[in-house]
């Protein structure tokens, strides 16, 4: 096989979607005859590009790579006989599938993550938004595979009315090779933390991740667990208002904002808390349609406490290796936590069969694996 993957999402830009095409493409191009990437341009990328062992063909943006893929993948295919493309979003298969009707691609496939399958761009345009949907539908019912990551977006595609038979659920994982349980004491010391009972979340700071949820429940963790500390990991526009909402419920004293972690440092961040907490709300376009972060905290061995929302679900496990709650029910999800703060062997038990999990199923290579047997 000789594949091009074409992703609007793609390193150094950080986020799901580019976590997922990076990693896919590291075990995807060993496995393959020929193997290339078409990637948005943008600011760092020649030095990302230059440590990958593929071609990593850049052009356009986020946004005008839709119509500007289209020349690199003719330009693969008559020189270099690429004859199959994976998209890492629906929006760019027309081309490939104009090179398919002509006889210059043998298949297409596409993955689906949630938010691209629920988007509305021209929602204040009727006549717009309803072409932009029959193009959505259309594409999607033509590639020859759908790939999702998991029941809940294979349940959108159908939706869409992708047939049943053309998708397959491939996931999402992480690696258990690089998230692992390690000594974190030197940065909990750092942290002014000592001995206290740790909650962590790990995300962009956006109202859908629920973290006010979190602060909202913390006067009634305190009264349970007085020796709990909030770590609030990354940067985004809700940053000040969470900040505010931390000070009005009198929690700030428990609340660390430290901002966004380095990739090098994520492990250690992880093993910091003792249990990793991001109740997500839907609010669409904008669903959690897996959360790679849940798989993280749980190779880490860390138990997960999230919402019962999108496609979280699918990625943890109720009662095996984390706890789900109704989204935005602030007293269950105070309860959840005190729960697993009080209960050290409860809690160390979900999180080594959250890491099981991981090592067994949930990892970028049976990801891969299942990718490949998709698309032959």
């Amino acid at each position: 096989m000789r594949l091009v993957l074409v992703t609007q999402d793609f390193p150094p830009r950080r986020g799901g979607i580019q976590t997922y095409a990076l990693e896919l493409a590291r075990r995807l191009a060993p496995r393959l005859e020929a193997f290339a990437v078409i990637a948005p341009a943008v600011e760092g990328a020649a030095e990302i590009d230059r440590e990958l062992p593929w071609r990593v063909l850049r052009t356009g943006s986020a946004d005008t790579l839709i119509a500007a893929a289209g020349p690199l993948l003719l330009e693969l295919a008559l020189t270099d006989d690429f004859d199959h493309t994976l998209h890492a979003q629906w929006s760019t298969t027309p081309a490939a599938l104009g090179l398919r009707a002509v006889g210059r691609v043998r298949r297409v496939a596409c993955v689906v993550h949630g938010r691209e399958l629920l988007l509305a761009p021209w929602r204040r345009a009727p006549l717009a938004q309803r072409g932009y949907d029959a193009v959505r539908k259309r594409s999607l019912r033509a590639v020859d595979r759908v790939l999702a990551t998991g029941t809940y977006t294979a349940g959108l595609a159908r939706e869409l009315g992708v047939a049943k038979e053309r998708i397959r659920i491939t996931g999402c994982g992480t690696d258990p090779q690089r998230f692992r349980a390690v000594d974190a004491s030197v940065l909990r010391e750092r942290l002014g933390l000592g001995g206290r009972r740790v909650l962590l979340t790990i995300a962009r700071l956006v109202a859908r991740k629920g973290i006010d949820s979190v602060l909202r429940a913390l006067p009634a963790v305190r009264r349970a667990v007085p020796d709990v500390a909030y770590l609030v990991c990354g940067e985004g526009p809700e940053r000040e208002r969470l900040e505010a909402l931390a000070r009005e419920l009198g929690v700030l004293d428990l609340v660390r904002f430290p901002g966004g972690v380095p990739d090098d440092e994520l492990t250690h961040w992880y093993c910091a808390g003792d249990v990793f907490v991001m109740p997500s709300r839907s609010e669409p376009p904008d669903v959690e349609g897996f959360g790679i972060v849940f798989l993280e905290a749980g190779a880490c061995e860390r138990p997960v406490v999230a919402a019962r929302a999108g496609g979280v679900p699918d990625a943890v496990a109720d009662g095996v290796s984390g706890l789900l709650v109704a989204p935005g029910d602030v007293d269950e999800l105070a309860a959840k936590l005190v729960e697993l703060l009080r209960d050290p062997a409860r809690a160390a038990e979900l999180g080594r069969r959250g890491r099981a999990r991981v090592v067994s199923d949930l990892n970028w290579e049976r990801v891969a694996e299942r990718t490949l047997e998709a698309l032959e």
